[in-house]
């Protein structure tokens, strides 16, 4: 970001470029989107938007840095209980990442299947801390049912096989696969390999 937002006005500005980028990845797509477009759907001159964004790629990467946030924020709101069994605590956590990805009105699935173009780790680092500390904190209540040690590894492959399998699926279109079949097939991945006790 060029210009450091310091004003209301200023902030508000930068807010209304970061909407417009996705608003225009979402309804063009990611290689169809330039600077000029952006700048037309958030109402302002291409020259007010370089004052702020160097480049497409700066506004780019400003998005996803709203979208990892705006996921800790959900993430922190699902309910965690020690009282609910792991099935449901994981099944929770599924339908959460479904529900994100489908309420982007293509925004997640154009960035998934752009995503080695895209700085989208952010969001995955996001989605692992967090699930690390939800973990952390269930598998303290119930480490004599859950003895687990290497809980850092699994949470790790848990996470980033689960956002492949979703960012996959969402991102393909006319998939023949049932969104719901294919939640129910990671929920009893996810609790399978977190019952195991660490050997």
């Amino acid at each position: 970001m060029r210009k450091r937002p310091q004003q209301e006005r200023s902030r508000q500005m930068v807010t209304t470029l970061i909407d417009a980028t996705a608003r225009c990845i979402a309804e063009r797509g990611l290689d169809n989107t330039t600077t000029p477009h952006i700048a037309e759907l958030a109402g302002v001159s291409v020259g007010s938007l370089y004052q702020y964004f160097g480049s497409k790629e700066a506004l780019i990467e400003a998005l996803v840095e709203k979208l990892a946030d705006d996921v800790a924020r959900g993430v922190k709101r699902l309910p965690v209980s020690s009282e609910v069994s792991l099935r449901d605590l994981v099944a929770t956590a599924i339908r959460f990442g479904f529900a994100m990805l489908n309420a982007s009105n293509g925004l997640y699935a154009e960035l998934a299947r752009n995503w080695h173009r895209v700085q989208t780790q952010k969001v995955a680092d996001v989605l692992q801390q967090h699930f690390l500390e939800i973990a952390r904190f269930y598998f303290l209540k119930h480490y004599r049912e859950y003895p687990i040690e290497d809980l850092e590894v699994r949470v790790f492959i848990i996470t980033n096989s689960t956002i492949f399998t979703m960012v996959r699926l969402v991102s393909q279109e006319n998939s023949m696969l049932n969104e719901d079949a294919v939640a129910e097939g990671l929920t009893d991945m996810i609790t399978g390999y977190l019952g195991q006790s660490s050997k």
